[in-house]
């Protein structure tokens, strides 16, 4: 029995090994590194990201597999062998992902906020005091916007159109293009990781893609992604994507009571 014990503890122990993978052909003398490239061992189901040189370090041992994987690139599997153990290092080459897309019309970009005109326009008859016949129809009210008059003998201030000034519409101009420019570089985010990453590898439906990098918003994603983080940016929207399906969940359950 201590020597089975001996020998399961021994096939249990992994070895730390170096790696690299490389865009293209083994062979070519100009092959680069490639980073951001997600490196998981099937066996243990851990894992890391290579550095802007295409490095990266990970526990293995015989039969482990490697599974490689990125957007803009093919996924493989490496499976560990006595030679990669012994000489403790390892080179993957990956290839492009090619992929044949349908033919597609390019449109102007449209806002998260933007409202079919197909829906939103009212295309009934016009009703008014003027086509109900009313008394006084033409008559027109000339609304005071001032906030304060002046005269020779006295001025006066109009606090509402004062505080409407100061609170009022400065406050919603702020708040609209606040939400705008979040607008703007979730659309980036967005554009930067393509759909095939949320789809793919977070398991993001793509009606949803937008509504999660709003729930991601307040994880500082936008501050994150002007600054070039790009391999924290990636973590964190892993990380946010294992609860969204969860949340997701939660509100539809909740509009179904409701």
């Amino acid at each position: 029995m201590f020597s089975c014990l001996i020998s399961v503890n021994a096939q249990e122990k992994r070895t730390l090994i170096k790696g690299k993978t490389i865009l293209g052909n083994l062979a070519t003398i100009d092959s680069i590194g490639t980073f951001d490239i997600h490196v998981i061992n099937i066996n243990t189901n851990k894992g890391t990201i290579t550095n802007n040189n295409g490095s990266f370090e990970i526990a293995v041992k015989l039969g482990d597999s490697l599974y490689f994987s990125h957007i803009n690139l093919q996924k493989k599997i490496i499976y560990i062998t006595d030679k990669i153990l012994s000489d403790k290092n390892i080179t993957v080459t990956l290839n492009e992902k090619t992929e044949t897309l349908n033919e597609i019309v390019l449109e102007e970009a449209r806002s998260i906020f933007y409202q079919d005109p197909e829906i939103t326009t009212y295309k009934g008859p016009t009703i008014n005091a003027k086509s109900l016949h009313l008394p006084y129809a033409n008559t027109k009210a000339k609304k005071n916007t001032k906030i304060a008059n002046l005269n020779i003998t006295s001025a006066s201030v109009n606090l509402d159109n004062l505080l409407n000034a100061l609170n009022g519409t400065n406050k919603k101009r702020k708040q609209l293009q606040k939400f705008s420019d979040e607008d703007n570089m979730i659309s980036k985010i967005r554009k930067h990781f393509t759909d095939d990453f949320f789809v793919t590898d977070l398991n993001i439906k793509q009606e949803y893609i937008n509504q999660f990098l709003n729930d991601c918003v307040d994880k500082n994603i936008i501050s994150i992604f002007k600054s070039d983080q790009k391999i924290k940016l990636t973590t964190i929207l892993i990380e946010e994507s294992r609860l969204f399906p969860h949340k997701k969940n939660i509100e539809d359950l909740l509009i179904t009571n409701q």
